[in-house]
């Protein structure tokens, strides 16, 4: 462990999350069918000299944090199942998973930074590609030798057991192993993934068709309880609207990976578009105003597929796929809708990757 020692973990995001919502507790066993990609987020690592009032320092300007964090809990006996100061239960529960186990010298610290691409709150699994990140650069840093399906169990593990949020799969699991991913979820939380090989032309092709908008910070709690409600209530027309909604998602994330390994994109969109029916009928909230209408801008210019990114609701995005001659026309009009829509410009990606 020696001051200067510096590591970078770099990891994508995802978008088109066929099967969303059955890799929950609640919604599972089922599969999803995602694509990741970037850029994602950067975690930055190193060793530095002890300052301040805990042994790491936590620093991630997009949001605003430069704290230190420490053991916290009882004063008597402080911890770092409880860690302090827990301003950001999330992150601080990353780095207490890893520092716990790490024996630092006295006078010896770590310094993390965090950046991302991705606004906060877009609905596109950050806060996995996040945890994934930071995990993966502080095990390397302190000397630690775990493979991203480890990682991608662990950021699940902080994520709902540690910092007790709720939380589905597939986001770190997108995070650690990148590309096309069909997993397999049952029973929660265990996770079987596939990776799904498009061709190098179906992946270029990819690329210039897609485009996301990002329309806000997402929180749509009030809908997601309503949700979970109906699929885990007993019985009535409710509960079995919702468990027939997940059964289609799931069965639509088979289609996806399908299609995808034989490069018709074409055919893509019309599942991306038939999942973002299935979720609209597992609860019509989950299509917010914003959703609809970008897809009826970006139906009316072309697009053949769109699909509603990761829980739906209020805020989020919409990730799109044009035509046969590109996204260009779907982008600039969508940008051209609202000035708080966030046009981001992303591309297919792989995993995790640490130097």
């Amino acid at each position: 462990m020696e001051p200067g020692r510096r590591v970078v973990a770099t990891a994508p995001v995802r978008v088109a999350d066929v099967g969303g919502w059955t890799d929950t507790w609640f919604g599972s066993p089922g599969r999803v069918c995602h694509l990741a990609v970037g850029p994602g987020v950067e975690v930055e690592a190193s060793f530095a000299p002890r300052a301040g009032s805990g042994p790491v320092r936590l620093v991630a300007p997009d949001v605003g944090i430069d704290e230190f964090v420490d053991r916290g809990g009882d004063p008597e006996a402080p911890t770092w199942t409880a860690p302090a100061p827990g301003a950001h239960p999330l992150l601080e529960h990353a780095i207490a998973s890893i520092v716990e186990g790490a024996d630092l010298p006295d006078g010896l610290g770590i310094e993390v930074r965090i950046s991302s691409y991705v606004p906060a709150g877009a609905s596109l699994g950050t806060s996995g590609a996040v945890l994934v990140a930071l995990l993966g650069a502080l095990d390397r840093l302190v000397g630690g030798t775990r493979f991203p399906e480890e990682l991608a169990v662990l950021a699940h593990q902080v994520e709902t057991r540690r910092a007790g949020r709720e939380a589905g799969v597939q986001d770190p699991w997108a995070a650690a192993l990148g590309g096309v991913g069909l997993l397999a979820v049952g029973p929660y939380p265990e996770v079987r993934h596939e990776a799904v090989v498009v061709s190098r032309r179906a992946a270029a092709e990819l690329d210039e068709r897609l485009v996301t908008v990002v329309f806000g910070p997402h929180d749509s709690s009030a809908v997601h309880a309503q949700v979970i409600n109906a699929v885990v209530g007993c019985g009535g027309a409710e509960h079995d609207q919702a468990r027939r909604s997940l059964r289609r998602l799931s069965a639509l994330a088979g289609d996806a990976a399908a299609v995808l390994a034989d490069g018709a994109l074409d055919q893509w969109g019309e599942v991306l578009v038939a999942s973002t029916e299935a979720q609209r009928e597992l609860h019509p909230g989950l299509v917010g105003p914003a959703h609809q209408a970008a897809i009826d801008v970006a139906r009316a210019h072309g697009a053949v597929g769109w699909k509603v990114n990761g829980a739906g609701g209020d805020g989020g995005s919409l990730t799109v796929l044009g035509g046969p001659s590109g996204a260009g026309g779907v982008a600039s009009a969508l940008a051209a809708v609202d000035p708080a829509w966030q046009v981001v410009e992303l591309r297919s990606a792989s995993g995790l990757a640490i130097r």
